[in-house]
C-alpha cells in the first residue's frame, strides 16, 4: 500500500495542476479558425498516388494500346504523372503517321531505345476521342514514310492502309523497306500489316533485305511479296486476301507455293475477293501440288461473292490439316440464301478427323452441310 508521504504528494500534484487550469483555460476554437487549421494542414494524398510507379506505368502502357493520344493526356494531369509518363519509354512506342511531323520526332526521342509500332492509316484520332480522314497521295505516304525508315531497325510492327487508288502509291510506301543492305534489316518485326486493295502494281515486293526473324503475324491485302523462307517461315498467323493478278489455278498454284513455305501456320484467314467479269480464267491444271500445314487448328474461309469462288473449292481439296480443330465458314456479304455450289464445295472437302468445333453463317448454312457436320 502506498505510504502516506505519497498519497500527500499526488493530493499536492492535483491541486498545482487545476489552479494552473483555472488560471490559463483552453483556448475555445470557432468553427472559422477550425477550417483556417484545416486549410493550412497538408492535404491527404489521393489514393493512386500510394501506387507504386511501376504499376502506375504499366496501366498508362496498357491504356495507349487503345488510345494514340493517352500518353500525351495523362502527362497534362499532375507533375507526378509527367514524370511517369516521361519516363515510361514504352508508353510512346506507337508512331501514327500524321501531319504533325514534330509530334511524330517528339515520340521518337521520348520512346528512346524501346522497339516502334509504325502506323500509316487513312484515318487519325482527335482530341475529342474520334477519328478523322486524312488523305493519303504519294507525296504525302513518301514523305512520312521517309521520317521512320532511319529507325527500320526498331519497328516492332508495321501498319499500312492505303484505301484510295492512285498510281505509284504502293511503290511509294514500300520502296523504303525493299532495300538490299544490312540498314534494311527490320530483326525486331513481329507483326505486319499491308492493305492495298486498289492496287495495280504487279511486281512482288521484296522486304526487308530477306531478314524478319521475328516475324510471327501477318495481314497482307492486294499486295504481292516475295514470298522468302526467311521473311514468312517463322509465321503462325496469316490473314491472306489474294491480289487481283492472277485468277483460277494460277491464284490457287500462287497460293499453295506461299503456305508451302508456312510450316508454322496455325491460324489461317483466305479470302478470294470480287473480281472484274472480263476477267480472263485460266483453264484448271492437270496436276497441282499438295501442302500438309501440319501445326494448323484454326480455318477461316471467306466469302464476299454471291457462291463460292471455284479458287476457294479447288484450294481446300489441295490442303491437308491433320490437327485442324476449328473451321469458320464466313459470309461477308450476308447472304439471306444458301450458296449454290455449297453441295459441290462439301463433297470436296477432305474429311477433317480431328475437328472439334464449326462456326457458321448465312450463305453457308443449309442441310447438307448439317448432315456432313453431324454424321446424320
Amino acid at each position: 500500500m502506498p505510504s502516506q508521504m505519497s498519497r500527500n504528494l499526488a493530493h499536492s500534484f492535483f491541486k498545482v495542476v487545476s489552479k494552473l487550469n483555472s488560471l490559463f483555460p483552453p483556448k475555445q476554437t470557432t468553427p472559422r479558425a477550425e477550417r483556417r487549421r484545416r486549410h493550412f494542414l497538408p492535404p491527404r494524398p489521393h489514393f493512386i498516388h500510394r501506387l507504386p510507379v511501376e504499376i502506375l506505368a504499366w496501366i498508362f502502357v496498357l491504356g495507349a494500346e487503345d488510345d494514340d493520344l493517352l500518353a500525351v493526356a495523362v502527362s497534362h494531369v499532375c507533375r507526378t504523372w509527367r514524370m511517369t509518363a516521361l519516363r515510361t519509354p514504352s508508353l510512346w512506342r506507337r508512331i501514327a503517321l500524321v501531319p504533325e511531323e514534330q509530334m511524330c520526332r517528339e515520340r521518337i526521342h521520348r520512346a528512346k531505345a524501346c522497339s516502334l509500332d509504325v502506323q500509316l492509316l487513312p484515318w487519325r484520332a482527335t482530341r475529342s476521342r474520334g477519328i478523322a480522314p486524312q488523305r493519303l497521295d504519294v507525296h504525302t505516304v513518301q514523305l512520312r514514310m521517309h521520317l521512320v525508315l532511319p529507325y527500320i531497325h526498331r519497328w516492332r510492327s508495321l501498319e499500312i492502309v492505303l484505301p484510295d487508288y492512285e498510281p505509284f502509291l504502293a511503290n511509294a510506301a514500300l520502296s523504303g523497306c525493299c532495300v538490299s543492305h544490312k540498314r534494311g534489316r527490320a530483326p525486331l518485326l513481329e507483326e505486319l500489316t499491308l492493305v492495298y486493295r486498289n492496287n495495280d502494281d504487279s511486281k512482288e515486293f521484296c522486304l526487308f533485305s530477306g531478314c524478319t526473324p521475328h516475324l510471327r503475324r501477318l495481314t497482307l491485302d492486294g499486295l504481292r511479296l516475295a514470298w522468302l523462307p526467311s521473311l514468312f517461315g517463322r509465321l503462325v498467323f496469316l490473314d491472306y486476301t489474294h491480289h487481283a493478278f492472277s485468277v483460277g489455278d494460277d491464284a490457287v498454284a500462287e497460293l499453295l507455293a506461299m503456305l508451302g513455305v508456312c510450316a508454322a501456320l496455325r491460324e489461317l484467314r483466305v479470302l478470294f475477293p470480287r473480281r472484274s467479269p472480263l476477267a480472263f480464267v485460266p483453264p484448271f491444271r492437270a496436276q497441282l501440288g499438295r501442302v500438309a500445314l501440319r501445326r494448323l487448328v484454326c480455318l477461316h474461309l471467306r466469302v464476299e461473292t454471291r457462291d463460292i469462288p471455284p479458287d476457294l473449292t479447288r484450294l481446300v481439296t489441295h490442303l491437308s490439316t491433320p490437327s485442324l480443330i476449328s473451321l469458320h465458314l464466313t459470309d461477308i456479304g450476308h447472304r439471306r440464301h444458301t450458296f449454290p455450289s455449297l453441295v459441290h464445295f462439301m463433297q470436296s472437302y477432305p474429311k477433317l478427323p480431328s475437328l472439334q468445333t464449326v462456326f457458321v453463317e448465312y450463305g453457308w448454312h443449309g442441310s447438307f452441310l448439317r448432315r456432313r457436320v453431324t454424321g446424320r
